[in-house]
C-alpha cells in the first residue's frame, strides 16, 4: 500500500504543479516570453513589440518501469477534484524486463515576465521556479525489487548483483532570468540574429546520489554482504530559500531566410514604415541551462562510500537516521566525509543542446517546426541531472488573437508522444502527451501546462503612424468631385 500512496501522489503532484518542453508554444511568433527557453536569440523578430507574462505553470512526468493500467488522466483529475480517488493498488503495473530503468520529472511556474523587441534589439527579464527529479541506469533487477520487495521475493535471494553508474537527483530553485539579443548581420535576403541569458538561482531544496560500483549478494531476508561499494550522496534536510544559489547560463543563435531586403528591415520600429517582412525559413541552435544549483555550508549533509567485505545485518528492517538517512552504512565507512564527487555542495542543472528549424508553409499563418534537445551527460564525479532527450514535429498555426499547434515527439527518441496546445487571447493550455488525457491505456507519464499573458502588437508610435497612413489611404480612396 505504501508503494501506491507514493507512486499516486507523486504522479498527481507533478501535473498540478507545470511540461517536457511544452513543444506546443514553444516555437510560436506571438509568444517570446516561451521560445526564450529554448533558443535567447529567439526573441528577436517577434510579432509582438511587449509580450507580458502574468502567470504559467506546468509539470511533465516520464518513466520506463511504473504505469497506471487502462487509466485516462481526466477522469483521474476529475475524481481527485471531487476527493473521490478510486485508485487501488491492483491499478499499478510494472514494465519488468528492460535491460535500464529511468524517469524524469520537470515542473514549473514562471512569474512576472516581458520580452521587449524593437529593431536589431531585443531584451527580457523573466522570473519563476523549477524543480526537476531524474533517475538514470536503474538496472534490470531493481524493478522487481520496487514491485515485489527484498525480503519476501525469494526468487532474488542467494544472487550476486551489480550496479554501474547508477545517477539519481532532485533539485528546486526560484530564478530570475535576464535576456538580451542582437542581430549582429544583414546582407540581402539574410539575418544572423544571436543571444544570451544570465539566470542569478535562488536554491530552494535538493539532494543526489552516484552509485559508481556496488557488488552485493542477497543471502536471505536478514543477511546482505556488500562485497565492494563506491558511492556518493548529499541532500539537504531543510526547505530554504538562499539567495547564494548560483548561475545558469544559455546561449543561442539563429539564422533568418527573408522574404524580402533584410538590410532594411527593422522589426517593430518606425523605419522601414514600421512594417513586418515575413520569412521563409529559420534555423537556431542554442545550449541551455549551463551552470549548478548551489548549496551553503551547514544547508546539506554528504557522506562518501569506498569500502570492500561488509555483512549488511537486518538491512531489510534497517533503522534509518532521521537526521541523515545517507549514514545508513556509517559502521562499514572510516571516511564518511570523503568522497569521489568533486564538488559535494552542487548538482548541476540539467543542460542539454538544441537546434530548431522553423518553415513558413503558407502566409505568415500556418508553419511546422522540427526540434531536437540533446541532454549533455553529467561528469562521472559530479551530482547532476541529465535532460531527458527529445524530437518533435510540429504542424502549427498562428495570429495574434489564435494559436493552435499539434506537436509529435519521440521521449528519449523512441518513444512516441502526440501533444495539442491552444493560444485564444492571453491564455495557453496545452500538453505533449494529449493521448493519456483523453484515451483510456496504459499511463507511464503526464504533462499539462498553462500560460496567462498580455501581448502588445505593435511599438505605440508604430500605432499612431499606421493610424496616419489608413487615413491617408482613406482619403485617397474617396470620390472627387469635378466642376465643368
Amino acid at each position: 500500500m505504501k508503494t501506491l500512496i507514493f507512486i499516486t501522489l507523486f504522479l498527481i503532484f507533478t501535473i498540478h504543479v507545470n511540461g517536457q518542453n511544452n513543444f506546443g508554444s514553444l516555437s510560436s511568433n506571438y509568444t517570446p516570453t516561451n521560445s526564450l527557453y529554448i533558443n535567447p536569440s529567439s526573441i528577436l523578430d517577434a510579432k509582438v513589440w511587449l509580450d507580458i507574462n502574468l502567470f504559467g505553470a506546468g509539470s511533465y512526468t516520464n518513466n520506463n518501469l511504473v504505469y497506471l493500467r487502462d487509466q485516462r488522466w481526466y477522469d483521474i483529475t476529475k475524481d481527485v477534484i471531487k476527493d473521490d480517488i478510486r485508485l487501488t493498488e491492483d491499478d499499478i503495473g510494472y514494465n519488468q524486463g528492460k535491460n535500464k530503468y529511468h524517469a524524469f520529472n520537470k515542473s514549473f511556474a514562471t512569474g512576472p515576465s516581458a520580452v521587449w523587441s524593437q529593431g536589431n534589439h531585443a531584451a527580457a527579464i523573466s522570473t519563476g521556479a523549477r524543480s526537476y527529479l531524474g533517475v538514470r541506469t536503474l538496472p534490470e533487477y531493481a524493478g522487481n525489487y520496487i514491485e515485489n520487495g527484498v525480503q519476501n521475493y525469494v526468487l532474488q535471494h542467494d544472487i550476486d548483483y551489480t550496479v554501474k553508474n547508477l545517477k539519481v537527483a532532485a533539485l528546486g530553485f526560484g530564478e530570475i532570468k535576464g535576456t538580451y539579443a542582437y542581430t549582429f548581420f544583414k546582407s540581402r535576403q539574410h539575418m544572423f540574429m544571436g543571444g544570451i541569458s544570465l539566470s542569478k538561482l535562488f536554491s530552494i531544496g535538493g539532494g543526489a546520489m552516484n552509485i559508481y560500483d556496488a557488488q552485493f549478494f542477497v543471502d536471505n531476508d536478514s543477511l546482505l554482504p556488500i562485497a565492494h561499494l563506491e558511492a556518493d550522496a548529499m541532500y539537504t534536510p531543510n526547505v530554504d530559500l538562499n539567495p547564494k544559489g548560483g548561475w545558469g547560463l544559455d546561449l543561442g543563435f539563429t539564422y533568418q531566410k527573408m522574404k524580402g531586403n533584410a538590410r532594411s528591415y527593422f522589426p517593430n520600429s518606425k523605419k522601414m514604415g514600421c512594417n513586418s517582412m515575413p520569412y521563409l525559413y529559420k534555423l537556431g541552435v542554442s545550449i541551455m541551462d549551463i551552470g549548478s544549483l548551489k548549496f551553503a555550508e551547514g544547508d546539506y549533509l554528504f557522506s562518501g562510500y569506498d569500502f570492500d567485505n561488509y555483512d549488511w545485518y537486518n538491512y531489510s528492517n534497517q533503522d534509518v537516521n532521521d537526521d541523515n538517512f545517507t549514514t545508513a552504512l556509517q559502521d562499514a565507512e572510516s571516511a564518511i566525509t570523503q568522497g569521489q564527487v568533486r564538488k559535494q555542495n552542487k548538482i548541476r542543472l540539467p543542460t542539454f543542446a538544441s537546434v530548431q528549424f522553423d518553415y513558413n508553409l503558407w502566409a505568415s499563418k500556418i508553419y511546422v517546426n522540427a526540434t531536437i534537445v540533446q541532454g549533455i551527460p553529467v561528469p562521472k564525479r559530479r551530482f547532476g541531472i541529465r535532460h531527458a532527450n527529445s524530437l518533435s514535429l510540429t504542424p502549427r498555426f498562428e495570429s495574434f488573437f489564435f494559436d493552435f499547434a499539434i506537436p509529435f515527439s519521440l521521449y528519449e527518441y523512441r518513444y512516441p508522444q502526440m501533444g495539442a496546445s491552444v493560444r485564444l487571447g492571453p491564455i495557453t493550455i496545452g500538453t505533449d502527451k494529449l493521448w493519456s488525457w483523453i484515451k483510456t491505456h496504459d499511463i507511464y507519464g503526464a504533462d499539462i501546462y498553462v500560460h496567462v499573458k498580455i501581448p502588445l502588437r505593435y511599438n505605440p508610435k508604430c500605432r499612431s503612424r499606421m493610424k496616419s497612413s489608413r487615413g491617408s489611404r482613406s482619403r485617397d480612396r474617396s470620390p472627387t468631385k469635378c466642376t465643368i
